[in-house]
């Protein structure tokens, strides 16, 4: 927002960052290989945490492998910007949501099969895949009518982006407090 004040939350994707001036698009695209990095790290270790507990392992491949085809994504969305390659971006980012909205189904499954499991935590996986529906649903009618709900489109991404965040943060506390404990 400082390097373009057109910049707002209602009228621009997150993807957008990488179309932004002064190298904000650099920063955007290493930021996404990064949190690819990072989100694969966080898919191995909350699967090892679940199946340690006794969890699904079915189920927990499942999300696994959603997990890491939605890093794949994400790293690509790194790869291509939105303002060069539209297309491979939002083939690459379809993969990103897609994917985390079955990462999150089955992680909130396994972890609300497996014992000692809160199922507040449980729970928590199921409202962030409500978001990822929220967005996907949003963004396929606004890809065939911008002119419908755009700004629903734009908000629910957003609203994804730090719902998802959270999500990931609130596992890793509440893995690293059941270790510890241990």
């Amino acid at each position: 927002m400082i390097n373009d004040a057109s910049f707002s939350l209602l009228t621009h994707y997150l993807s957008d960052i990488g179309a932004g001036p002064n190298g904000v698009g650099l920063v955007f695209s290493i930021g996404m290989f990064l949190t690819s990095a990072v989100t694969i790290y966080f898919f191995l270790h909350l699967s090892t945490y679940l199946i340690n507990k006794k969890g699904n392992k079915i189920f927990i491949l499942i999300a696994l492998i959603s997990g890491l085809i939605s890093s794949v994504g994400t790293f690509f969305v790194g790869v291509f910007p939105i303002n060069i390659y539209l297309d491979l971006h939002n083939f690459s980012a379809s993969f990103f949501f897609l994917g985390g909205f079955a990462y999150c189904l089955f992680f909130a499954i396994s972890e609300l099969t497996t014992p000692g499991i809160s199922k507040y935590q449980a729970l928590s996986g199921f409202v962030v895949c409500f978001f990822f529906f929220v967005f996907i649903f949003y963004s396929s009618i606004n890809y065939y009518d911008s002119e419908l709900c755009s700004i629903e489109s734009y908000i629910s991404e957003w609203v994804l982006f730090f719902v998802l965040l959270s999500w990931i943060i609130e596992h890793e506390i509440y893995i690293f407090r059941t270790e510890k404990k241990i």
